[in-house]
């Protein structure tokens, strides 16, 4: 019996001993008694609210613990990505985010006859299973037990495992090419008709027009990178681990955002100066207006952004009005990002109707409001030219085509001089126009510069797809050759938030102001407002000021610009400042070749 007790004795003295021990090392007694102490003073009205405050500041940092994508639906009703981020917090299994990812931009234009968009359809869906697969696979494996805060380590390892699929893939192709070779196939692949349409060539058959004998060479566009299907699940779980990363540390998401840019908590904030389209023309639309796709207006710096997206929304029920007056009901009628699509035929027309419009608020069009254009250069550059095709049901479609040439209404064409010389005579009859995005191919750099030191003194020349996607641009040296006052960045496809983030500091090096912008296949997910104030991007480019996916995303930029207003912690963009972008400097004659200069000039001087 008293063998049973000292048994019983000396086990309970170990247990004791191992929960001294355990204690100890956590250091539980020192801060047991340290949160006492203080407590005593600091009186907090909730005391057990205190302690656990003062324990979670000394819990473990919270980890992913899982990711589960499904299906989701944007606002074209077509399928995409749906996912939550859980992490594990204080032990127990939390979801951190839930991310509905947009759709990216459809690479056909709007009046693609419907047969034609069913291959891009089927391989969307594709793309969305694939990115749901990697999701719940690889990317779900390889991102457990990963502080979401870092997110610079989350993107390494999902570009990580993007490159090793891209091996995979690439390794496979190639396998294939060698068995079709070795099974006596020459390997090569057909040349398209995009393809042959560069050379000037289509069918085999000459394109070239009776009486022309002058070969224009036109410059094809950058090759398109070819993505993986999927390749949207990088940006999908870049986002969620940065949203989860706020939610663990209980901070605002635009706040956690700015420590990634900047490395610290900025003093002040500022709210984006929205970019809100209200007319969208080009090729798509009906009228032959094509050289401008997009009409935004633009409030004035300094705006609080409540009263900019008031004026907003009178401004396009000013046109939608006016245009149901001239045209009737169905032209109130707005496209895939509620814009609304008259039938134009030249630029003066849109740009005429919205100064109106500011002007019926009793505002002053180029002081309290400003007009942005998205020109969409390369949509309009035709390669290939070709007669007039028998008559679609599709306006735009097989409208005459003169290669090398950009056509800027129907029916008339332009070289890439005659295009500067249009654009300069228009912006200088409209002071207003505080923006114009892509006003031609980067391929045509010397008539892009000529361009630029003609207006850029006096509106924003923004750069959308002149520039590749950040990942790329961050590797891609800026040169003298080519300059923009404004970059556009996009957060889809393999884009990751690092790469966002690096793109803008390293334009904004390069005296570029930042364009955050939305695709078109939208969802009410606000993670771009709080996106845009967290990174200081000066515009935020949304849409128009209609339908539930944009106004929750106006709504989300009130309700920012109200918490650091009551912070103490509000700023305003500064006025718009335009730098000159001047052509470099013509490189220095070689010997020899002055002197022929010189004997070409007295030549045609006797001529004359």
């Amino acid at each position: 019996m008293a063998s049973a007790s000292t048994r019983e004795a000396r086990e309970k003295y170990e247990l004791k001993q191992k929960a001294v021990k355990y204690y100890d090392q956590n250091g539980v007694p020192k801060k047991m008694e340290e949160i006492l102490n203080s407590m005593f003073y600091d009186n907090p009205d909730d005391v057990y609210g205190h302690l656990a405050n003062y324990f979670a500041e000394h819990a473990k940092t919270p980890l992913i613990s899982q990711i589960s994508a499904r299906h989701g639906f944007d606002s074209k009703g077509q399928t995409t990505v749906q996912t939550d981020m859980y992490c594990t917090v204080r032990n127990n299994k939390k979801l951190s985010a839930a991310v509905v990812s947009s759709s990216s931009n459809s690479s056909l234009p709007e009046n693609t006859k419907p047969e034609d968009r069913e291959e891009e359809d089927k391989a969307r869906e594709a793309g969305v299973e694939a990115a749901i697969a990697l999701l719940n696979g690889d990317i779900n494996t390889r991102l457990q037990g990963v502080d979401p805060a870092l997110q610079s380590d989350v993107d390494k390892i999902l570009m990580k495992l993007y490159e090793e699929l891209k091996a995979e893939e690439d390794e496979r192709l190639a396998k294939e090419a060698a068995e079709q070779a070795a099974l006596g196939g020459d390997g090569a692949t057909p040349v398209k008709e995009e393809d042959a349409s560069v050379s000037g060539k289509k069918g085999g058959k000459s394109s070239a027009k009776k009486g022309k004998s002058v070969a224009v060479v036109v410059v094809p566009d950058e090759p398109k990178e070819k993505l993986l299907p999927g390749a949207e699940s990088i940006c999908v779980a870049s986002r969620a681990a940065c949203t989860a990363a706020s939610a663990v540390r209980e901070e605002p998401l635009y706040q956690h955002i700015a420590t990634l840019r900047f490395g610290e908590i900025p003093k002040d904030m500022r709210v984006p100066i929205p970019m809100v389209t209200i007319i969208q023309s080009g090729r798509s639309a009906p009228g032959k207006l094509n050289c401008v796709k997009e009409f935004m207006v633009v409030p004035k710096p300094g705006m609080p952004i409540a009263d900019s997206l008031k004026y907003c929304q009178k401004i396009y029920s000013y046109v939608a009005k006016t245009l149901v007056t001239k045209s009737g009901m169905a032209a109130q009628y707005g496209n895939d990002i509620g814009a609304l699509c008259p039938s134009y035929d030249k630029p003066e027309q849109g740009l005429d109707i919205l100064q109106d419009a500011i002007t019926s608020l009793e505002l002053t069009p180029g002081e309290d409001f400003f007009i942005a254009l998205n020109l969409a250069g390369k949509e309009i550059f035709d390669y290939d030219p070709s007669s007039v095709p028998a008559k679609s049901d599709f306006p735009g479609q097989g409208m005459h085509k003169e290669k090398g040439k950009y056509e800027v209404m129907g029916g008339q064409q332009k070289v890439p001089e005659d295009l500067v010389e249009f654009w300069v005579e228009l912006l200088g009859r409209y002071p207003s126009v505080v923006a114009i995005i892509d006003p031609m191919r980067k391929q045509e750099k010397e008539h892009w510069m000529r361009l630029c030191d003609r207006v850029s003194d006096k509106c924003y020349v923004i750069g959308n797809h002149t520039y590749p996607r950040p990942g790329l641009l961050l590797e891609e040296e800026l040169t003298e050759e080519f300059k923009t006052s404004g970059t556009v960045l996009k957060l889809d496809q393999i884009n990751t938030i690092t790469d966002i983030l690096e793109s803008a500091k390293k334009m904004e090096d390069a005296e570029n102001q930042i364009v955050l912008t939305t695709c078109y296949g939208e969802t009410t997910d606000t993670f771009l407002a709080d996106m845009a104030v967290g990174m200081n991007a000066r515009f935020l480019k949304i849409g128009a000021p209609v339908r539930g996916e944009r106004i929750a995303l106006f709504n989300r930029l009130i309700q920012i610009e109200n918490q650091l207003k009551l912070e103490g912690r509000l700023a305003f963009h500064g006025e718009n400042v335009f730098p000159h972008i001047v052509p470099p400097p013509l490189p220095e004659p070689e010997e020899g070749e002055e002197a022929q200069e010189e004997e070409k000039k007295e030549e045609k001087g006797k001529k004359k």
